[in-house]
Parts: C-alpha cells; sequence; structure tokens
C-alpha cells in the first residue's frame, strides 16, 4: 500500500453543521491525513482530536487536509461533534459501510471498527506514510505535523533524503 495510489472512494462528510459528499478527487492536489479512529463517545479518541484541532494552523500553513474517518455513521459523527467535542474545526468522514477501512487493509473484522491508523497522502493520492497503533495508546499530533514537513520536503526536491537531524539543521542527504 505504501506507495501506491489510495483507492477511489466516495463518503458522507460532516463539518461545519453540514452534511456533504466527499471522494478522493477532493484530496488532488493537497497533502492529506486520513486520521482513522475507532470509536466515537470514548477516551482517547478526544484527546487526539483535540490536540488536532488545537494544531490546525500548522497543517493548514503546510497546505494539507486532515480528515478524521470512523466506521460510524455520519449522525453519529454530527451527534458526537454537537454534544461533546464541539471544540473539532475539521472534517469528519462516515465509513459506515467499511469500505475505505477495508481497502485500506484496516478494518478489524471482530468488532467492524477500524484500527487506530494514520495515511498520509501527497498531492498526487500516493499514500507516503502509514502508522498504525494499538488501541490503547495515542498518537502525536506533533510528529505527523513533522511527517508532512520531511514527505513535503522531498516531494519537492526528489535527490534529497531527509535523516533524523533535518528537523533541527534542515540539512538533507543527496543521493
Amino acid at each position: 500500500m505504501l506507495n501506491k495510489k489510495i483507492n477511489s472512494f466516495k463518503s458522507i462528510a460532516y463539518f461545519k453543521k453540514k452534511f456533504f459528499e466527499i471522494s478522493d478527487k477532493e484530496l488532488k492536489n493537497f497533502w492529506n491525513v486520513l486520521f482513522f479512529f475507532p470509536f466515537s463517545y470514548t477516551y482517547i479518541c478526544p484527546t487526539e482530536l483535540l490536540e488536532i484541532s488545537k494544531n490546525i494552523n500548522l497543517f493548514k500553513n503546510l497546505k494539507c487536509n486532515i480528515y478524521a474517518i470512523s466506521t460510524d455513521s455520519h449522525y453519529t459523527h454530527k451527534n458526537w461533534i454537537e454534544n461533546e467535542i464541539n471544540f473539532i474545526n475539521f472534517p469528519f468522514i462516515s465509513d459506515f459501510n467499511h469500505k475505505i477501512s477495508k481497502n485500506n487493509k484496516i478494518l478489524d473484522e471482530k468488532d467492524g471498527n477500524c484500527f487506530r491508523s494514520t495515511f498520509i497522502i501527497d498531492p498526487n493520492l500516493i499514500i507516503k506514510s502509514i502508522e498504525i497503533v494499538d488501541i490503547s495508546i495515542s498518537r502525536s499530533i506533533l510528529e505527523i505535523i513533522n511527517k508532512i514537513k520531511m514527505l513535503n520536503f522531498t516531494f519537492k526536491n526528489k535527490n534529497k533524503l531527509c535523516p533524523y537531524s533535518w528537523l533541527k539543521d534542515n540539512k538533507s542527504i543527496s543521493i
């Protein structure tokens, strides 16, 4: 899946008190993060979603869209956002039919929810990073932002690599 084009999808999203249809076509020409979370109304997910909301300008400055995705319905997303997590400032996509999760091999067949996963997609819709973590731990939003910075740099500079220290000194490796 890594370095492959994302599978085509179409679903219903919720943002700014509105439902709308979204597909992979809307992701073209932007960096995108697909932020899969397993359950609405849980303990860890709101902490991650709050950190995204607090750092939304960092994503915007990188010309990166972020979408939260779960197998909950778009009505569940609406209810949760409006009644409990009203700090949300990015769209939620419903994967109620499990197509997106199945296509990305992150559907937990036991309970019908997606794994806690993060996909970073480049402007050509190529998957550049995949992270899947155990349901019991959270992801680092700042680490996701750092990955986007490095991937964006290598996207623009085809013969350059980002070593561990790149975020501190901007010294790349030429190939």
